[in-house]
C-alpha cells in the first residue's frame, strides 16, 4: 500500500507525470512551494513542466519577474512560491498563527509593534514607486534610524512585514533577490471568507499532494488539525479515499485509464526541501527509517534524493565551485545499469537551474 501511495503522490505532484507548460500552471496547481533556497526551489517547479517546454531558471524567472508567481512567507514561517492570484488569502488565512507562534522570539529580539510600525514606514516609502531593493539595502535604511538589523531582527522584521502583505520577494538583482510592495506587485482582489480559504487550501493541497492525511495537510499549511479538519470536510464530496494502517488518506479522484505507474528504471532527481518530503508529515512513507537522518539534518535542512521505484534510494549533491555541475551521490542501494543511464541523463538538466548562479 505504501508504494501504492508514493506512487500517486509523484504521479499528482507532477513529477513522473508532467501536464503543464508553465511555472504559474504548476506552482498554482502545488498551492505552496517551499523555496527557502532559491536554486533548489526554480529546479522544483522546472522538474515538474512538461518536456516539450526548454524550461530552465530564467524561464522560471520571467514567471517571478511578470509577477505570475510570488516568493513570500505564506505558511509556517518558511519562504514558499505561490500563485499571484493566491497570496492574499493565504496570507491571511496562515500567517496570523505564524505570528502569534513568533512572539517569544520576537520578545528576545525586543521586536514589538512600536519597532514594527517604525520600520513599516520606512520600507514602505523607500518601496514606493515601484522601487525594487535588497535585503541589504533596506537593513541600511532601518539602520540609519536607529532600528538594529542584527542578531536576526532584520530577518524577523522583514518577515513579519511579509506575512502583514506589506512587501513580498521581487525579480533578483545580479546575484540577491530583490523586496518589492505587494500592493503594488498584486493587486489587491475580493477576498475569501475563511472557510473558503480552508476549502481552496484543502482542495489544492489533495489533489497535488495526495494521497495524505488531514494531519499532512495541518503539517503543510501550519494549521491547527481542527482548521484542516474542517477544509477537508468541505471538499469531502470530490475526494477519494484509501485507508493504511487505519488512516484515511484522500486524493483526487483519477480515471482508471490515468493510474499513475512508474517505471523501474526512472530514477527521479529531487532537490533540497522538495515538496515529496516537505510536504507531509510522515517522512518514512518515502524513506526507510535507517535513512531519516542522513537527508533531514538536525539544522532543518532536507537535503536532495533520488528516487526510483517509489522509494528514496540516495541522496545527491553537487559543488557550485565547479566549472560544471558533477554530482556526487549517496546510495542507499545499489541501482541498476539501466537506472545509472537514466540518472545520467537527468542528471544534465541540472546546470540549467544550479549554473551559472548569475543566471
Amino acid at each position: 500500500m505504501v508504494h501504492k501511495i508514493i506512487c500517486k503522490r509523484l504521479y499528482n505532484q507532477m513529477v513522473s507525470h508532467q501536464p503543464f507548460q508553465t511555472p504559474l500552471e504548476v506552482v498554482q496547481r502545488m498551492g505552496a512551494m517551499q523555496a527557502q533556497d532559491y536554486y533548489a526551489a526554480l529546479y522544483a517547479v522546472g522538474l515538474r513542466i512538461n518536456p516539450s517546454v526548454e524550461a530552465d531558471a530564467k524561464y522560471i524567472e520571467k514567471a517571478i519577474a511578470k509577477k505570475q508567481i510570488v516568493r513570500t512567507w505564506p505558511m509556517r514561517g518558511t519562504l514558499h512560491f505561490v500563485a499571484a492570484s493566491d497570496v492574499r488569502w493565504m496570507l491571511n488565512l496562515l500567517t496570523p498563527r505564524v505570528i502569534k507562534g513568533s512572539a517569544g522570539r520576537y520578545r528576545q529580539l525586543e521586536l514589538d509593534e512600536a519597532v514594527f510600525s517604525k520600520a513599516r514606514n520606512i520600507v514602505e516609502i523607500a518601496l514606493q514607486g515601484g522601487r525594487q531593493l535588497t535585503r541589504l539595502d533596506l537593513y541600511l535604511l532601518l539602520e540609519k534610524v536607529g532600528i538594529s538589523t542584527s542578531n536576526q531582527r532584520g530577518y524577523h522584521i522583514l518577515g513579519h512585514l511579509a506575512q502583514k502583505a506589506i512587501i513580498c520577494m521581487g525579480p533578483k538583482t545580479e546575484k540577491q533577490p530583490t523586496f518589492v510592495l505587494l500592493d503594488e506587485w498584486v493587486p489587491r482582489s475580493e477576498g475569501f471568507t475563511q472557510e473558503e480559504s480552508l476549502a481552496a487550501l484543502a482542495k489544492r493541497y489533495y489533489s497535488s499532494h495526495g494521497p495524505a492525511t488531514v494531519y499532512d495537510l495541518a503539517t503543510w499549511a501550519g494549521l491547527k488539525v481542527s482548521d484542516a479538519r474542517r477544509g477537508t470536510e468541505l471538499i469531502l464530496k470530490d475526494l477519494e479515499e484509501i485507508r493504511h494502517q487505519g488512516q484515511a488518506f484522500y486524493f483526487e479522484g483519477q480515471d482508471e485509464a490515468l493510474e499513475p505507474f512508474n517505471s523501474p528504471e526512472v530514477v527521479w532527481i529531487l532537490p533540497a526541501f522538495d515538496e515529496m518530503l516537505c510536504g507531509y508529515r510522515n517522512k518514512t512513507d518515502l524513506l526507510q527509517i535507517e535513512n531519516v537522518k542522513s537527508i533531514i539534518l538536525k539544522n532543518g535542512i532536507i537535503r536532495p534524493i533520488l528516487v526510483a521505484e517509489n522509494e528514496a534510494v540516495g541522496t545527491w549533491n553537487w559543488n557550485p565551485k565547479k566549472v560544471r555541475i558533477k554530482l556526487e551521490a549517496t546510495l542507499f542501494r545499489k541501482l541498476s545499469k539501466t537506472q545509472k543511464i537514466n540518472f545520467r541523463q537527468k542528471a544534465k538538466n541540472l546546470e540549467m537551474y544550479y549554473y551559472p548562479q548569475s543566471s
